[in-house]
């Protein structure tokens, strides 16, 4: 089942249940957990005790020989010459292209498959995968190509499809936030990313509005990327300075856009000690905290959000790119009387939105859409039109109409003639619409 479908039949909730979140980037992966009754998620370490959250994103094939290695181990084997490395694994399945290694072509979905089942044994002496009630990956950014590509790397597991979710960075964010001390997000809360360049998140809540609305703002400076030791001690020194003073700067064209109470960096960009100007620009009235699992443990608070039902989002829209600008539904008659059938729901991601049923015809070969943005403002209607349809009297052509979208903003509307009865046998033509919100 896709993961569009799962989102709306899913209406299960269980205060019990085991969640995890799965943040997987390009270069690394990170998993966190929160086992039943638990309300704030543990990251996995890599050494039993310890802090290393970071697994590699990478695979490793001994060369000459069918033997595979993950993360640190890969690369390790792969930096003294004894296999091949395979990275961007998630990139490489959504492009769906053979992986040729060592001379042998691989199925990317299935390398997908094999880095998540070797990464999860590390959940495994503590949960067991298989056990999970709800498991939300995060991603960068929430692609057809990317839900398909895990879609068949999570069936190639044998998790449960059901049980198993997908979110964008930013909503992960969303989730990480509102379960925080009120104090960390009275105002704006910004995130920092340094790798390869900087990346800008934008936390912010329209406390005015019922629910209250959230948003969060992306931004890309590709002109400020972290520096590469070139060893030589005074070399680095002045790239480290240049570096602080042009981080800096960005900082403070940031903090005047908007009010922000606290400020997260993340990732590898910040190691070692070479932003303290940057430092004195951000720790001005705000709270400053440093690491890398801020995603993986918003994931997991949304994992849990699936198991709860309201939990803490209640009182909260999340507003992200991902989510639905506009309402779509058509008029209907019911019983006689005028009705409105809800299609699409504003506010829900894009990818999770969809709906199937079946109509009956008023006019001859001819409906409806209408169409509301979130503002209440502009709305239009789409005329569909079902060019070929066989002649019949109103209300004896029986309709099924199935609605996703394809991306954000894209509608796709696929229909077929179900006829009536015995009376207007179906044809079992197809149509396909495909218009923009």
């Amino acid at each position: 089942m896709r993961f569009s479908d799962r989102a709306q039949t899913s209406e299960k909730q269980n205060t019990e249940g085991a969640a995890a979140g799965y943040d997987l980037g390009s270069a690394v992966a990170q998993i966190s957990y929160c086992l039943p009754g638990e309300t704030k998620p543990e990251t996995v370490s890599q050494v039993a005790g310890g802090e290393d959250y970071q697994i590699p994103a990478c695979l490793a094939r001994h060369t000459g020989r069918e033997l595979w290695l993950y993360g640190k181990d890969a690369k390790e084997a792969a930096e003294r010459g004894e296999a091949v490395l395979v990275d961007r694994l998630l990139e490489r399945a959504a492009l769906g292209e053979p992986v040729e290694v060592d001379g042998e072509a691989y199925d990317p979905v299935a390398l997908l498959a094999l880095f998540l089942r070797r990464s999860f044994s590390l959940l495994a002496p503590i949960i067991s995968p298989d056990r999970l009630e709800a498991l939300v990956f995060t991603v960068e950014e929430v692609t057809k190509p990317v839900l398909d590509a895990l879609a068949g790397a999570v069936s190639v597991l044998g998790l449960k499809a059901e049980h198993v979710f997908v979110v964008g960075r930013a909503e992960s964010f969303f989730y990480y936030n509102i379960n925080q001390p009120e104090e960390l997000m009275r105002r704006g809360v910004l995130i920092c990313e340094l790798e390869p360049h900087l990346r800008t998140l934008f936390f912010s809540v329209n406390r005015r509005t019922t629910p209250m609305a959230a948003f969060v703002e992306e931004k890309e400076r590709e002109d400020i990327r972290p520096v590469l030791p070139t060893g030589d001690a005074v070399e680095d020194d002045r790239n480290y300075s240049i570096l602080d003073h042009s981080f800096a700067a960005a900082m403070e064209e940031v903090l005047e856009e908007g009010q922000v109470s606290t400020v997260y960096l993340l990732g590898d960009g910040f190691a070692g000690e070479w932003y303290r100007e940057t430092l004195q620009v951000i720790c001005a009235g705000r709270r400053v905290f440093l690491g890398n699992n801020l995603y993986s443990k918003g994931a997991c608070y949304a994992a849990r959000q699936r198991l709860l039902g309201d939990g803490a989002a209640k009182g909260y829209a999340f507003l992200g790119k991902d989510m639905l600008k506009a309402n779509v539904g058509m008029h209907v008659s019911r019983r006689g009387e005028d009705a409105y059938l809800a299609l699409l729901d504003a506010g829900v991601n894009w990818y999770e939105a969809g709906k199937e049923c079946e109509f009956l015809l008023e006019e001859e070969n001819v409906f409806t859409l209408r169409i509301t943005p979130l503002n209440g403002r502009d709305v239009r209607e789409v005329r569909v039109t079902l060019s070929g349809l066989p002649q019949r009297p109103a209300r004896t052509s029986r309709i099924r109409m199935k609605m996703e979208m394809a991306d954000a903003s894209t509608v796709h509307v696929s229909l077929e003639d179900l006829g009536f009865g015995e009376f207007f046998p179906a044809t079992h033509r197809f149509w396909e619409e495909q218009f923009s919100l």
